[in-house]
């Protein structure tokens, strides 16, 4: 009996490439990575792995329709920050999936800072865009899972939010007060792809299938605070760290109300890591874990 085929949107990036090697490790399905570029090294390393890298990108349907041919599930994301909105660059995708007649698409998505703050925060089409494609899904009638991620733990090495200042200590920056909890993904590399791979998993039950589709899975592992951050680091580094309220230039200018308005206002509801996914199965990493496995040797290097 042939494996079911799963397509990863962004194969080489960090949510895809968090898929795929999850899809990897599970065994159980053939995996079609998308790309920019099939001749670049972390594609044929993939390759190299057993992964069909296809050419094809988001602003381009008829890529996506021709790369969505047989498949048995779909996880898209989109690339922020270019001049296709990630509406169309999903909206892309939700149409080659319903042109494939696709059973599932796992969608990476946020909730509409707009709607969030009651109109009040606007122009934030990091969330608001993927928001979008929430409803579209809904409109063409595209069986799907919506995810909805948190801020990325990776972000404190990546951004950067932890640094190493001219004096020789260490800070967290972020715009979040101290005491204010933050529901984090840990992390994307470890945590989202054995998530999606779940979901996959257990879509034929159509008991589960329900409760998945019902309202969007909050893919996050905790709650932590700025606070509790920095403690955490100092605590297995022995390097004193603080934390620092601040709004990073790396943010655009119209999402740092949002961040203010979020941290007064709301958080995501519910227990975290949300009970539907633990109980696949789910091994959710810890911050411990993510300090213990990335921060210490990036510290070591900065110093």
């Amino acid at each position: 009996m042939s494996k079911k085929l799963v397509v990863v949107a962004g194969a080489t990036g960090k949510q895809g490439g968090s898929v795929v090697a999850a899809l990897l490790n599970n065994g159980g399905y053939t995996i079609r990575g998308l790309t920019r570029n099939t001749e670049s090294p972390a594609s044929k390393s993939l390759a190299a792995k057993g992964v069909e890298m296809v050419q094809a990108t988001l602003p381009d349907k008829a890529s996506l329709v021709e790369a969505f041919k047989g498949a048995y599930a779909v996880f898209g994301v989109t690339v922020p920050h270019t001049k296709d909105s990630e509406t169309l660059q999903g909206n892309n995708m939700v149409d080659a999936c319903k042109a494939n007649d696709v059973p599932l698409f796992v969608w990476s998505s946020l909730p509409s800072a707009a709607e969030l703050s009651g109109g009040k925060v606007t122009g934030v089409s990091l969330m608001d865009d993927k928001a979008a494609v929430d409803k579209h899904i809904k409109e063409v009638g595209q069986p799907a899972v919506i995810l909805y991620t948190g801020n990325f733990t990776e972000n404190l090495l990546t951004r950067p939010q932890l640094i190493r200042n001219s004096s020789g200590t260490w800070e967290i920056q972020f715009p979040f007060s101290p005491a204010d909890q933050v529901a984090i993904t840990s992390y994307i590399e470890k945590d989202l792809g054995p998530s999606v791979v779940a979901i996959i998993d257990h879509w034929s039950d159509m008991s589960l299938r329900e409760k998945l589709t019902e309202e969007p899975v909050i893919a996050c592992s905790y709650n932590i605070t700025g606070a509790e951050m920095a403690a955490t680091i100092t605590r297995i580094t022995g390097k004193e760290v603080t934390y620092v309220v601040s709004e990073p230039a790396i943010i655009p200018v119209p999402a740092r109300p949002l961040f203010k308005w979020l941290a007064e206002n709301w958080n995501y509801p519910g227990t975290i890591p949300p009970p539907i996914l633990t109980d696949f199965g789910v091994k959710f990493h810890s911050f411990e874990d993510f300090v213990r496995e990335k921060v210490v040797p990036f510290m070591a290097e900065q110093e």
